[in-house]
């Protein structure tokens, strides 16, 4: 995993992020493995649950991120989850356009921040390339 900003958010930021992580992977109707796998694997790194009997709205979800800090990490890391399954589809960009709205985020901040994950799927791919023999 290539979490780099979950450690930023305190417990009940943490629980929020699964939740939106778990809608988001839903949104496009298709779990794929890859997808499952990383969920798990952050509900592991960050010490959360299953998420079980917890049905708030996004909006809900999204006023959890107390500080601007707090926000661009969760919006990073949704991006990233959502470039797992490498096609970013329409589900998911509306529910973390709907969070980022509901978060009070400007719409030309969001664009930086996907262009930022985008940079950084990236640099890790060519990273990748450089460690083959």
């Amino acid at each position: 995993g290539q979490t780099v900003f979950l450690n930023m958010l305190d417990i009940n930021e943490k629980r929020a992020f699964a939740l939106l992580a778990e809608k988001m992977i839903e949104a496009d109707g298709i779990v794929v493995g890859r997808e499952a796998a990383a969920l798990a694997s952050l509900k592991a790194e960050m010490g959360v649950p299953g998420s079980g009997g917890d049905d708030r709205s996004v909006g809900d979800l999204a006023k959890e991120f107390k500080d601007k800090r707090s926000r661009v990490a969760a919006l990073l890391e949704l991006f990233g989850l959502a470039y797992t399954d490498t096609n970013f589809d329409l589900g998911e960009q509306s529910l973390i356009a709907t969070v980022a709205l509901e978060m009070g985020m400007e719409s030309d901040e969001l664009v930086a921040l996907e262009e930022w994950v985008q940079d950084h799927v990236t640099l890790v791919r060519r990273a990748m390339v450089m460690m083959r023999d």
